[in-house]
């Protein structure tokens, strides 16, 4: 199909102020066939949209758009990108499903279905009854379901871990037992972190040892691919950066595994995703993930490294981008129909040095 014969799509954003929002805003921008007409804030309606974000402080002709609040939703359009913060949306998620063929939702909210850990980890998400139903999204593993309404997009520091550890489980090649640290920049913590620009800065710090909510999700996630449980123990940490993570994955290869066994299960598993990279050699500085050569555009960086039966697994991503706007893109382009790039080329490129 010639990209003519795609028909622009309505797209509204939720949640268009913060750091989410504004990249996916941002991406759209520049997106042949996907057209933002709504975007949503409560403080900010009424306000131009344009003149909100930094990405177009020197555009000489704004976009007339302006901010609403979601209960002036109307119409119906054809993707809601759900950008609130978790356990926001559970509150008007039967309202907004009235005025969207598909919601890809980046918040907590929807991506575990476990009871047990719903009360758990986000007991605000199970206040409110949705009617419709939900599931759990990663363009790179996932299938299309064109039955569900809401697709819920991972985590950041989930995926970036997800993609450490899914060709070992996926081709059997690890011992149950995993350790993952996650190191992110500081807008992973949102618009709302309490933490001051002092305390962050030239520091490196644990940042939740034990207990962060992506440690169920990751499992669940890897439950509900190849009916595994795993053992993990997973742990965060505060870089001093704006955006971008690293995740390191430690795990013991099974009996009779070989190294070349591990790079086959990476590069079988990595060909043919246009946004993942797989370093299949790790001879030389420039041959292994970095923060830098991600930041601000949608690839993951990936590699693995095997010293007898100890096996590391790491992975780097733009946390904004690939692990939230941009691979929102990315489903809502496949979910459509869409070639996985589009709108995103633009941003396959990081700045170096």
């Amino acid at each position: 199909m010639s990209t003519s014969e795609y028909r622009v799509k309505r797209v509204a954003i939720l949640g268009g102020t913060g750091f989410t929002g504004a990249e996916i805003y941002r991406l759209l921008s520049k997106h042949p066939f996907l057209k933002v007409e709504f975007v949503s804030s409560e403080s900010k309606a009424g306000s131009p949209v344009d003149k909100h974000f930094m990405a177009f402080r020197h555009g000489k002709k704004s976009n007339a758009l302006k901010f609403s609040k979601i209960s002036d939703l109307d119409g119906k359009y054809d993707i809601v990108f759900s950008c609130l913060p978790t356990g926001v949306l559970p509150q008007f998620i039967n309202q907004i499903s009235l005025h969207a063929d598909y919601i890809f939702n980046v918040s907590g909210d929807y991506r575990v279905t476990d009871l047990d850990l719903l009360q758990k980890h986000y007991p605000e998400t199970l206040k409110h009854e949705f009617n419709g139903s939900s599931y759990y999204y990663i363009p790179e593993f996932s299938r299309i379901d064109h039955q569900v309404k809401v697709v819920n997009l991972p985590g950041c520091m989930a995926v970036a871990t997800i993609y450490t550890l899914y060709p070992l489980l996926a081709h059997d090649l690890i011992e149950n037992r995993i350790v993952s640290d996650a190191k992110t920049g500081s807008s992973g913590g949102g618009k709302t972190t309490t933490e001051h620009h002092a305390e962050r800065t030239n520091n490196f710090r644990p940042h939740k040892v034990h207990g962060h909510r992506h440690k169920p999700e990751i499992e669940f996630a890897f439950k509900t691919y190849f009916q595994k449980e795993i053992d993990l123990q997973f742990s965060t940490y505060s870089l001093d950066l704006p955006r971008g993570i690293m995740v390191t994955s430690y795990s013991v290869l099974k009996e009779g595994v070989s190294e070349i066994d591990v790079k086959k299960a990476f590069y079988s598993t990595y060909a043919s995703t246009p946004f993942i990279h797989y370093f299949n050699s790790n001879v030389g500085h420039n041959s292994n993930p970095m923060i830098k050569t991600v930041a601000g555009t949608n690839y993951a960086e990936v590699g693995v490294y095997i010293d007898g039966k100890n096996c590391v697994s790491i992975s780097s991503i733009d946390n904004l981008i690939k692990g939230a706007g941009g691979q929102a893109i990315q489903a809502a382009n496949l979910y459509m129909g869409f070639p996985e790039e589009t709108g995103l080329q633009s941003e396959l490129e990081g700045v170096w040095p």
